[in-house]
């Protein structure tokens, strides 16, 4: 794959949608690439369009770092709020767990249902704990969490960082409030809840 040297900053972004505001705010250029990912760059970062769901950002991760200069990684997009958090802000993640995730087997349960801490900048206003599992939840109780937010890539992405000793920044926009109207509002509140986490990106960076 070609790359531009100097890129120490790999993003994980699921939707084009979102992927397109960040592009744009970072002016980040696409590679031609044999990938079957989307990838955009600059001098300093590498970003990766993983699609949705955990495999399919657990094999965008994995790419990122295996076939670029990646010394960090960040997580960037939208999440459901399970909590009383009003739609378009956005924050930092402060761990993240998966609430989809049951095995019986005591000797693979530490695993499976770790808690997973996450880097927050020292001038962050404050962070929030994330849920992930594969189901668009369009009901907080279908989340069997106490998590703040959730979403449906995080654990996987902060799981392929801990696996290659890299350190992981997560910031979630919330687009819905997780509830039977959530499929309807999502894209109607992309483009705020993106604009908040674009600003708590270039904190990151």
């Amino acid at each position: 794959m070609r790359k531009l040297p100097m890129a120490s900053i790999g993003i994980v972004c699921a939707m084009h949608e979102e992927v397109q505001k960040i592009v744009t705010a970072l002016n980040l250029k696409k590679l031609t690439t044999n990938s079957n990912f989307a990838i955009y760059q600059n001098q300093q970062i590498t970003l990766i369009e993983s699609s949705i769901g955990k495999v399919a950002s657990t094999l965008a991760t994995c790419t990122l770092i295996e076939n670029y200069n990646i010394d960090r990684l960040i997580n960037i997009g939208l999440a459901g709020a399970l909590k009383t958090t009003p739609v378009g802000s956005a924050y930092f993640v402060s761990s993240v767990t998966q609430h989809d995730a049951f095995i019986p087997f005591e000797q693979y349960q530490a695993d499976m249902y770790q808690s997973i801490n996450c880097m927050v900048p020292t001038n962050a206003a404050n962070a929030m704990t994330l849920t992930t599992g594969d189901q668009f939840i369009d009901n907080m109780h279908h989340a069997n969490s106490d998590a703040d937010m959730v979403d449906m890539e995080g654990f996987a992405i902060a799981y392929v960082a801990n696996k290659y000793k890299l350190p992981i920044t997560m910031i979630k926009g919330i687009s819905d409030d997780a509830n039977g109207a959530s499929e309807e509002v999502l894209f109607k509140n992309l483009n705020a809840a993106m604009d908040q986490t674009i600003v708590l990106l270039k904190q990151a960076i």
